[in-house]
């Protein structure tokens, strides 16, 4: 690994103090650094502001604190923790209660922590309840005291808020577990990964999960005890009752499977098991059983692949009971197609080198389908294609991903619009610490975004630890190569370095981002704003040397680097990554020693792709630029990744990894290679006219036969080699 001269740490001589592995608490996290946390002896050790008074009741004990904000003054206490370790893991918890989600309480930390946070959210279906809050941070350098806050925002909204059981430990402290009476707390999404033959396609067929995960219930659905076994039970109302699962996987054509489940419903009742997906896709078989019948549902795809693959049992409003199912089947053949091969993603140990001359390889690439940033069409698998191409004279096949603007009026449509749509690829696999190399021409178009970037995405569920680490359980890790930009930010000084107006955006600029995905969502970010520049300080832009044909290779070299085993406490080898233009470095980012950085170490897909930045920015459609043409496209030479295994390296499972991913079947083919290359004007015949379409292209590739990128005297040669008629 090299980042830094000076990166290099001796283990023995750093000792955490009193840090936890994963779900373990430290020795001191036994004992609660805050006074009076339960409001027994009503306001002592707190200093507060606002309306803010102790209430009897609450969650724990007999008294709780009461916070009233209004229109134009904020309720809050707070109290100072003296005695702490410097760069120690410490650990806020409290319980918290509102009676309108729009104005959540909110528990802080802050004066002395490294990143101060703040939890102040609730769910719809948390008001009036006493809901458990907590996430961690670390004091910074030299700290030993930090605040701990509670507060009720500002609002006239007439909302109360109430607060008891705060509490600080240092270290990680054990998740907590569902309150008696509640369901328990949910963990991640089931999802499919590639089926071996005769794997249940059914994800918790047998309802061995009683949570009912991955099974979506519906109205008057739920999981019972029905004549000693769960079963799915669906009650018939004003409103249809279903029970939904998407297995995630596409089905192959020309193959056929049954399904199988056992079934009853009540005298009177008639209920369904039925498949839906694409290209019109539907089978279905109807039950009226009042005893446990083993049902069969045979179905055959056709012509073509299909996919969003829906399961559902249902049992139709206005019915006279109830219908029942369990033990849920259905046999893999192993020919089905999933985008995720494993459901913890395997170290990448070999080098991905890809050129696109035998098309895009479905065993190493995805197409999205996605959409995000705002007010756009998405990614469309129809706009991706395999052209011809020239790259420094020597030609090529090139991966084209197209992006159509506010002007477009052709035929692609995706996500119910024409307008705004663009194209995206990412690896099957994932990858970790790594040299990641993208040979490219952008899209040289304001408004179309050209981008690289390794991308993972956890949504942390209330069953999983995780969950209760941070404010938000969001964590993202993420590197971005962006262009066009402008240099707002971090990019001023540059600006006026080069004599550039920093809100320009401009082909000249580049967003070089960093998550690092250890605390929540992007509150990690570092935000790069770089002048492109060749190696003599020239400003390069990339947009005319686009259309000039012009390639450029952009790299992020991303190091992980390693800790002490302490959870990331503590590094021995700090992580650093940097971004490189046709190997000139542009921009670089270090982790920090200890606690919370910016450089990610969970493995992630890396994603390459031209998209429509579109939430709005001052008077431009979005940070890009406005998207005032028709179409334009990003060129692809080739892909390189080249693991780099560090040590600190973590692979973990997306949330969702099968979402929003294109078909086998929409994989594009590559352009044909022409069975007669000397007949240049396509009659089948080689003759006086191709010789004239050769002379006129002298130069260039207009009239190349040889496939050199060129039109030269070989080319003379090689015509007059295949005179004559072409072969059939």
């Amino acid at each position: 690994m090299v980042c830094h001269p000076l990166t290099r740490l001796v283990r023995i001589g750093l000792i955490p103090i009193l840090t936890t592995t994963f779900g373990l608490p430290a020795a001191a996290a036994t004992t609660d650094l805050v006074a009076n946390g339960s409001f027994e002896n009503s306001l002592s050790n707190w200093t507060t502001s606002g309306d803010a008074s102790v209430v009897a009741g609450g969650w724990n004990g007999s008294q709780y604190l009461q916070l009233v904000p209004t229109a134009d003054v904020s309720a809050e206490a707070w109290q100072r923790i003296e005695g702490l370790a410097p760069r120690t893991r410490y650990t806020v918890a409290a319980r918290v209660q509102t009676d309108d989600h729009l104005a959540p309480p909110i528990v802080g930390l802050r004066n002395g922590p490294q990143i101060a946070k703040a939890s102040g959210w609730v769910a719809i279906d948390e008001e009036n309840r006493w809901v458990e809050r907590r996430f961690e941070v670390f004091t910074d350098d030299g700290q030993t005291s930090l605040d701990v806050y509670l507060q009720a925002w500002k609002t006239d909204i007439g909302a109360t808020i109430r607060v008891d059981d705060v509490r600080l430990y240092q270290g990680r402290i054990d998740p907590p577990v569902a309150d008696p009476g509640d369901p328990p707390f949910p963990g991640p999404p089931a999802f499919s990964t590639v089926p071996s033959p005769g794997e249940n396609i059914v994800i918790n067929g047998d309802l061995s999960d009683e949570t009912g995960n991955p099974w979506s219930l519906g109205i008057e659905a739920s999981i019972e005890n029905i004549d000693g076994a769960a079963a799915i039970q669906l009650v018939s109302t004003a409103d249809t009752s279903r029970a939904s699962q998407v297995p995630g996987l596409a089905l192959p054509p020309g193959r056929s499977w049954i399904l199988t489940a056992e079934a009853k419903v009540d005298p009177g009742v008639i209920s369904n098991i039925y498949l839906t997906g694409t290209n019109e896709f539907f089978a279905n078989v109807a039950i009226d059983a009042t005893d446990w019948t083993t049902i069969e549902l045979p179905f055959t795809t056709k012509e073509d692949w299909v996919g969003n693959v829906k399961l559902t049992l249902e049992n139709w409003k206005n019915q006279p009971g109830a219908a029942w199912f369990r033990n849920i089947r259905w046999e893999a053949t192993g020919e089905e197609w999933s985008p995720t091969t494993d459901a913890v993603p395997v170290p990448q140990t070999e080098t991905l080198d890809e050129n696109f001359s035998s098309g895009l390889d479905m065993d190493d690439w995805l197409i999205s389908t996605k959409a995000w940033g705002g007010d756009n069409g998405g990614v469309s698998p129809l706009n991706v294609s395999i052209v011809d191409d020239i790259d420094n004279g020597q030609p090529i096949k090139a991966l084209r991903l197209q992006a159509n603007g506010d002007l477009y009026t052709g035929d692609t449509v995706h996500y119910g619009r024409k307008t705004r749509v663009g194209s995206a690829i990412a690896t099957r696999q994932y990858f970790a610490s790594g040299r990641y190399e993208v040979r490219a021409r952008v899209a040289p178009e304001l408004g179309a975004v050209t981008a690289f970037w390794p991308f993972h995405y956890i949504d942390y569920q209330k069953g999983e630890a995780g969950y209760w680490h941070e404010p938000n359980p969001r964590r993202n890790t993420e590197i971005d190569w962006e262009f066009p930009t402008d240099l707002m930010g971090t990019g001023q000084d540059q600006a006026a370095e080069y004599g550039l107006d920093a809100s320009d955006i401009a082909f000249t600029n580049a967003r070089t981002n960093s998550w690092g995905g250890q605390f929540g969502g992007e509150g990690g970010e570092h935000k790069g704003r770089r002048v492109m520049h060749d190696a003599e300080g020239n400003i390069v832009d990339l947009a005319q040397d686009s259309l000039d044909g012009k390639y450029h290779t952009y790299t992020i070299e991303w190091h992980s680097g390693s800790d002490l085993g302490d959870d990331g406490d503590t590094r021995d080898e700090i992580g650093c990554v940097r971004w490189y233009f046709d190997d000139l470095l542009i921009d670089e980012l270090w982790d920090v020693e200890f606690g919370q950085g910016n450089v990610p170490f969970r493995a992630a897909r890396f994603w390459i792709g031209v998209w429509f930045a579109a939430a709005g920015y001052g008077d431009e459609v979005g940070w890009g630029g406005s998207p005032d043409f028709d179409s334009t496209a990003l060129y692809i030479a080739s892909v390189k990744i080249e693991p780099f295994l560090e040590p600190r390296d973590t692979w973990v499972r997306e949330t969702v990894p099968n979402i929003e991913w294109a078909m086998p079947d929409q994989y594009p083919a590559g352009p044909a290679t022409p069975e007669c290359p000397a007949d240049l004007d396509g009659n089948g015949n080689v003759g006086a006219t191709d010789v004239l379409i050769l002379l006129a292209g002298w130069g260039t590739a207009d009239g190349d036969v040889t496939g050199d990128g060129l039109t030269d005297v070989q080319d003379v040669l090689a015509l007059i080699d295949a005179w004559g008629n072409c072969p059939t």
